[in-house]
C-alpha cells in the first residue's frame, strides 16, 4: 500500500536539508497517536530475521516542482509530495487515519499544511520492470578498523552493492511470509551512464552519522513477487530513516 501527501509549504522560510530523522520522527509518533501499542512494537522491536530487524516502510524525500537550495537549508516554492509506503496494512490504516485528523505537518520549526491524503493504485509487476529513485538506495558492509567491526556504506559500482540489495529483499520477503520464494532469481541493473555523472552520490545526515546513497535509474528483472517487495518495503537498507524508496516507470 503506498500513499501520496500532498502539502502546502511555508515559502518564505527554509529548512534543513538533512531532514530525514525528523520525519521518520514525525512518520512514528503520528503512528503512535493512532495505535500507540503497535507503534511502540515497531519501533523498540519491529521484524526480526535472525539479528537483522526490519520495519518494512519507507518514504520518499520531499518532491516538489520548484525550490530552492542554499547551503544546508532549502525552500519549498510550490506543492510539495511525501510518499509513504509499506505491505503491512495495520500500518497504513492506522497511520492514514491519524494524518487525515491533522492540519498540519511540523518538522522542528517549520510546517508544512496537510492539502491531500492519496491512496495509489499498485501498479502490476512483471518479470522485467524500470524504476527510478524516490530516496537514495544503501548499501553497506562491515569492515575491521584497529580490531573493531564498522559499517561503511558501499559505492554503487561495488560487486556487493547489489548483491546485497537481493539478499536484503529475499530477507525480507521471508520476515513477511515466513517461507522462501519458490523462484529466488532477481537482478538490478544500474544505468552507469547515469551514476557516472555523480558517482559521490547523496550524502544526508541522519542523527549525528551520514549516510551515504544513491538515486540512479535502474531495471529490475526476475521473480516478480520479489519485485513487488522492493516497490512495497524499499530497496536496500535503512528503509525507516527514508531511504531506498523506488518507483516504477514505463
Amino acid at each position: 500500500m503506498r500513499i501520496k501527501i500532498t502539502l502546502l509549504p511555508e515559502k518564505d522560510k527554509s529548512l534543513n536539508i538533512n531532514y530525514n530523522y525528523f520525519l521518520s520522527g514525525w512518520v512514528y509518533n503520528t503512528l503512535k497517536k493512532a495505535n500507540r501499542e503497535f507503534a511502540e512494537h515497531l519501533h523498540e522491536k519491529g521484524y526480526s530475521y535472525g539479528k537483522k530487524v526490519f520495519k518494512l516502510f519507507t518514504f520518499s524525500q520531499l518532491r516538489s516542482k520548484e525550490l530552492k537550495i542554499i547551503d544546508d537549508e532549502i525552500m519549498f516554492l510550490d506543492e510539495t509530495y511525501l510518499y509513504i509506503t509499506s505491505p503491512k496494512k495495520e500500518f497504513m490504516l492506522n497511520f492514514v487515519s491519524e494524518v487525515l485528523n491533522n492540519e498540519f505537518l511540523r518538522l522542528q520549526e517549520y510546517q508544512f499544511r496537510i492539502k491531500s491524503v492519496e491512496m495509489l493504485k499498485e501498479p502490476e509487476f512483471s518479470n522485467e520492470d524500470k524504476f527510478i529513485c524516490l530516496s537514495p538506495i544503501v548499501a553497506s558492509t562491515a569492515i575491521e578498523i584497529n580490531g573493531k567491526r564498522k559499517s561503511v556504506n558501499l559505492p554503487l559500482h561495488d560487486s556487493r552493492f547489489a548483491e546485497n540489495i537481493k539478499n536484503n529483499l529475499i530477507e525480507k520477503y521471508y520476515v513477511l511470509y515466513n517461507t522462501l520464494p519458490d523462484n529466488l532469481n532477481v537482478n538490478i541493473d544500474f544505468d552507469m551512464d547515469y551514476y557516472m555523472k555523480n558517482p559521490d552520490g547523496k550524502r544526508i545526515k541522519f542523527k549525528n552519522v551520514y549516510v551515504k546513497g544513491y538515486m540512479v535509474p535502474f531495471k529490475m528483472s526476475g521473480n516478480p513477487d520479489l519485485i513487488k517487495i522492493a516497490y512495497e518495503c524499499g530497496l536496500g537498507e535503512k528503509n525507516s530513516a527514508g531511504f531506498g524508496m523506488i518507483q516504477k516507470i514505463k
